[in-house]
């Protein structure tokens, strides 16, 4: 294996929708934070009560899941020697591009304000060579662009059961493998997302979280393939 591309898909990672920026709860937070109620992360810790009012509600406003999985991926040792390439896909078709060099702030106050000015500006830092950057895009388009020698979702819905290690065995035979994991709380990836992927897994014996997933996952390929920090 040369590079690994992973794919947070159809993330809980989104701006405010218009038809509830208006929601007392909304217009609240936005005040104490001094922002346009529109600008800022939606976020269901904070906008519950609004978000009952949106459309397949159960798989929004849940940044965290990006936070916590992104401080694995950009500190990960696999990353360091240059062999990993991540990706966040939303639920609203936005793809974000990650350097590897980009360390995602340890705080996530901190990391909710960096990723409300990436979908303000498209990119950050504002001036110089992006270290972040914002594309409109579907899954399908960011597939095009990777052009992996094979697509595997992670999936305990409908995924043909494995071991970490045999699937890691597998994987790494490859020289430009991708793998997907859901950046979403509750329910399953969309049809359209299973109809392009070449493989569907379920991994382990257990329902695990994304950062679980995907922790055990990288680590299992790094003790495959000698890399140590």
């Amino acid at each position: 294996m040369k590079v690994l591309h992973l794919i947070i898909a159809e993330s809980s990672l989104e701006t405010v929708p218009e038809e509830i920026a208006n929601h007392p709860v909304i217009r609240r937070d936005a005040k104490k934070r001094g922002k346009d109620p529109r600008k800022i992360l939606l976020d269901r810790s904070r906008h519950h009560e609004a978000m009952k009012f949106l459309e397949n509600a159960h798989k929004r406003g849940r940044p965290d899941i990006v936070y916590l999985t992104l401080q694995v991926t950009q500190y990960t040792p696999l990353n360091e020697v240059g062999m990993l390439r991540t990706y966040v896909h939303t639920l609203n078709d936005y793809v974000i591009f990650i350097d590897p060099r980009t360390r995602i702030p340890h705080n996530y106050y901190n990391f909710i304000g960096l990723f409300e000015q990436l979908f303000e500006i498209g990119r950050v830092p504002p001036y110089g060579d992006p270290l972040i950057w914002l594309r409109k895009g579907s899954l399908k388009d960011l597939l095009n662009n990777i052009k992996p020698d094979i697509t595997v979702l992670l999936d305990d819905v409908k995924g043909v059961e494995s071991t970490f290690r045999d699937f890691v065995d597998e994987l790494i035979r490859y020289e430009n493998p991708c793998i997907i994991v859901g950046g979403f709380p509750h329910g399953q990836f969309s049809e359209d997302t299973y109809k392009i992927v070449d493989k569907v897994v379920r991994l382990g014996r257990f329902t695990y979280t994304t950062l679980v997933i995907v922790s055990k996952v990288l680590t299992y390929i790094e003790n495959s393939l000698g890399i140590e920090r």
